[in-house]
């Protein structure tokens, strides 16, 4: 309620600028919203292909060392191979000849049935010698590695066996031997070498930019040659927690990686592809690039066109206001000499015709108003006799015959006093604490000469209003009228109260009495009268003060009539202060 309070309160132009802000933050929150929605749909569908190409790379690869081991078990079940191998010591060497020659083409056959088969070797330990597609017979060195390879299989994964950067499928007959048997229960080993540099560049077909690597725990292939950011991959990401086709994301080294990642249970691999985002998400980067420069440039037309709206509507309209100001604060002299010949130009026109046409009125009427209630002032003033004059030397007279010299010290002082204060007649308006102290001068008069009759009690004006600017004589009429008309019929015990009290507006002179003077119709005529605004008839005493208080001040302020807690009348005179 506060934030609307305070928007409803700023100025036309700041009210247009915050509007046209408004109507602008949902298009900029629009378009970066379809940015990321964009982005977002590119990663869906690069992960979506990328599942796609490693779920069909990994599918096609399994399918392919299934059948090179299907092939291989047809090669050992092959009839010509079992009689070389069990039936070697009747066979003639011509036999032996043409039998391994035979073996020599069908593993030339078996190699070239797949893009991915480097070399296919078969050693026989009947005849203790190897067979290769490379030559049809080798000397120790291959019969070396390939006992070395046999070895590295009980150590290493199945079917596959990586050593010495080879990569090997393997097929023992009659089984596979285990480190608790003997290489001599094994009759023969057909071993199939994978081509590596195929693999890569079967790898490298992913994504030109991208990176694949296919690798176990203890070996790993990569599209390139360097898998440094592979090792970087693995020391983060928990690789065996991983569920397959999974994608996720890396920093490494302050660039961001999508990784995509599947495993196969068959080959006991997994197959590992990563991308630097900047490469998958550089085209649409560079769209948020251009946006950031949309809103930059819309920043820009905002200022530019806030500008305008200064100059244009916000600069002449508080022209036009401090105008009004001045007008208001009681200046006539004002020109707004406003050149543009546009809609402010026919305000500020009609304007100055305005403020020529009330300073005309002011003159003719207005001030001939002021002059005739300054006239009737000054009338008013002229009428508020002090009545009790004509016996204030008659009872300085008394009191001096009586010797009561300290009495008339008192009366002497406050009549000098008395007479200064009303002969003055330079000052309209004078502080109100001077007011006070007249009207504090007439009591203690009045307290000599009914000392036997009448108490009167009058507090101190509160020093916070002492400075109050207030008209002559508005105090000292009001107590005079209790002394004559309520008081003046008292024998003994009377009493004479003047108060002061405030709120937040205004300043309480509170003048009560004990005397019978006037009844309740008497007191209810009296308030009628103060409260009628014509002003001929009666203009004495109350009404006096009550028609001088809101020439004065205006409404709200004046005198208001009452019945006395003390049983007489209550006067209650407002005057208006600011804080």
């Amino acid at each position: 309620m506060r934030v609307w309070s305070r928007i409803r309160n700023l100025s036309i132009f700041h009210k247009l600028i915050l509007t046209f802000v408004l109507i602008t933050l949902p298009l900029f929150g629009l378009s970066l919203r379809m940015n990321e929605l964009g982005k977002k749909e590119v990663q869906t569908q690069l992960s979506n292909t990328m599942k796609s190409q490693i779920h069909y790379y990994f599918l096609s690869l399994q399918n392919e060392i299934q059948q090179i081991i299907r092939n291989q078990q047809e090669i050992v079940n092959d009839e010509q191979l079992q009689n070389l191998v069990g039936l070697e010591s009747i066979l003639s060497d011509y036999e032996k000849a043409q039998t391994i020659n035979y073996l020599a083409n069908k593993l030339k056959s078996f190699k070239g049935s797949n893009a991915n088969i480097k070399d296919v070797s078969l050693y026989l330990y009947a005849i203790d010698d190897v067979i290769t597609t490379m030559n049809a017979k080798l000397g120790t060195v291959t019969k070396e590695n390939m006992e070395d390879v046999s070895n590295a299989i009980n150590q290493r994964s199945f079917p596959l066996t990586y050593l010495n950067d080879r990569l090997y499928v393997n097929l023992y007959y009659p089984q596979r031997p285990t480190s608790a048997q003997a290489d001599g229960d094994v009759s023969l080993i057909l071993q199939v070498e994978l081509s590596i540099d195929a693999l890569r560049t079967a790898l490298g077909n992913f994504h030109p930019n991208g990176q694949t690597v296919l690798f176990s725990d203890a070996w790993a292939i990569g599209s390139h040659s360097d898998l440094t950011l592979f090792e970087q991959f693995s020391n983060h990401l928990s690789l065996e927690r991983l569920s397959e086709s999974v994608q996720s994301s890396l920093s490494v080294g302050g660039v961001k990686y999508l990784i995509f990642y599947e495993k196969s249970l068959s080959l006991d691999t997994g197959l590992l592809f990563y991308i630097s985002e900047d490469i998958v998400l550089g085209t649409l980067k560079s769209y948020q690039s251009w946006f950031w420069l949309l809103i930059a440039s819309s920043l820009i037309i905002v200022i530019a066109f806030s500008y305008m709206i200064y100059m244009l509507i916000h600069q002449p309209l508080r022209r036009l206001v401090e105008q009004f100001k001045r007008v208001d604060a009681g200046r006539f002299d004002v020109s707004t000499s406003y050149v543009n010949q546009d809609e402010f130009g026919y305000l500020f026109r009609q304007f100055d015709k305005m403020v020529n046409n009330l300073k005309v009125s002011i003159d003719d009427l207005y001030i001939q108003k002021i002059r005739l209630q300054h006239a009737e002032l000054q009338q008013l003033q002229a009428q508020i006799n002090p009545h009790f004059l004509y016996n204030s030397f008659f009872i300085l007279h008394r009191l001096i015959l009586n010797y009561d010299i300290d009495s008339a010290k008192i009366v002497s002082k406050n009549l000098g006093s008395y007479f200064q204060y009303i002969t003055r007649n330079a000052k309209k308006e004078v502080p109100l604490v001077e007011e006070v102290n007249h009207a504090r001068s007439y009591v203690e008069i009045q307290n000599v000469r009914f000392s036997n009759r009448i108490n009167a009690v009058f507090e101190e004006l509160p020093e916070r209003f002492h400075e109050i600017q207030a008209p002559r004589l508005i105090l000292q009429p009001i107590i005079e009228n209790a002394y004559q008309h309520g008081l003046g019929e008292v024998v003994e015990q009377g009493r004479l109260s003047i108060r002061f009290a405030s709120n937040e507006q205004q300043l309480l002179m509170i003048v009560e009495d004990s005397g019978p003077g006037l009844d309740d119709s008497a007191i209810h005529d009296l308030a009628s009268k103060l409260n009628q605004s014509d002003n001929s008839g009666e203009s004495t005493g109350l009404i006096n003060v009550h028609r001088r208080l809101q020439l004065k001040y205006g409404n709200g302020s004046g005198i208001a009539v009452a019945r006395s807690d003390l049983g007489g009348l209550l006067v209650r005179m407002s005057i208006p202060f600011e804080t």
